[in-house]
């Protein structure tokens, strides 16, 4: 009798999985944490900080649920300023359950002085998203040994384009981009029925906007916000607000609305080494069976191979 439960369980979880698919396919990987993996979300910002920079960001999500959302990005840039262009190249593993997506992605970017102060950086993107659908994850008994729920369901290699617009100064910056702009079906065609698509991923449409206010000679506030814009979903809308302390030391919160409330602390521990942490409380029917999300972020910047060429001072 038991085991019959244990299977009738399996089988309505695999049905919840799949039917999610489609909507779980269109999204983007989430970041709290945005503003400081913003190359991720618009190709144009490549190299405007003008340093060599890797960052590594790490995010789990809903906390304490089996097969909650894991993500894990690298992402490594530099500047050609005597080019006014830059190039970059990202690597994303975002995990769900039986879905595993990655992503590898090279970037470029070249930017044009609008006035002495403004830039506008213009870049393109280009990559590989690999999907991949297995049953092996869905086991609930621990035994490991049902054929029923081993092997994958779908494995796809899809291309993948994006664009996008960064205008930019010492305090401000605004951005327009589109980092998927391929429609990729990722389900066989069998499964077409009366014209509906069971899995694809969609373009993308982000508009993300900041600025830096002088509060003192030690303080500044910097309100930022990022709206994304997915075919077929609800757009989602983050607004942050961080209080930073000569330069080093950044606390602030943000919102996601109808989502999440999140606290984001930020350090810049030396002139190479930056790191920040930050924490999610759902505020969605999600916060009865989550103990919120987790986002630690690590960068190194190194700007030795440019101090003898101009450069702008980095408005992150």
């Amino acid at each position: 009798m038991f085991k019959s439960i244990i299977n009738i369980k399996k089988s309505l979880l695999a049905l919840m999985l799949l039917v999610s698919l489609k909507a779980l396919a269109q999204q983007e990987p989430l970041y709290t944490q945005y503003m400081f993996n913003a190359m991720s979300v618009n190709p144009a910002i490549t190299g405007v900080d003008e340093t060599l920079n890797m960052t590594f960001l790490s995010r789990l999500q809903w906390a304490g649920m089996d097969g909650a959302p894991e993500t894990y990005s690298f992402a490594a840039q530099t500047p050609f300023t005597n080019l006014d262009m830059g190039i970059g190249l990202s690597l994303v593993a975002d995990n769900l359950g039986p879905v595993k997506n990655y992503y590898f992605n090279f970037n470029y970017a070249y930017r044009l002085q609008v006035t002495d102060q403004i830039k506008l950086s213009f870049g393109l993107k280009a990559g590989i998203y690999n999907y991949y659908v297995g049953l092996d994850g869905l086991l609930l008994d621990g035994t490991g040994n049902d054929p029923a729920f081993q092997g994958q369901i779908e494995r796809k290699f899809q291309p993948n384009i994006g664009a996008g617009l960064y205008l930019y100064d010492e305090k401000f910056y605004a951005g327009f981009s589109v980092p998927r702009m391929i429609n990729n079906r990722l389900d066989n065609a069998e499964s077409e029925t009366e014209g509906n698509v069971f899995a694809q991923v969609s373009q993308h449409y982000y508009i993300m906007a900041g600025y830096t206010f002088d509060i003192d000679r030690d303080w500044q506030l910097r309100p930022s916000f990022i709206n994304k814009m997915v075919t077929g979903a609800p757009p989602s809308t983050d607004i942050a607000a961080q209080a930073i302390y000569k330069e080093t030391y950044w606390l602030g919160a943000s919102y996601r609305f109808g989502d999440a409330v999140a606290i984001l602390a930020n350090m810049k521990v030396s002139d190479q080494f930056f790191v920040g942490y930050s924490y999610d409380f759902s505020i969605s029917k999600m916060n009865s069976f989550n103990k919120g999300s987790h986002e630690i972020v690590i960068s190194y910047s190194y700007g030795g191979l440019l101090d003898k060429v101009g450069r702008t001072k980095p408005i992150r």
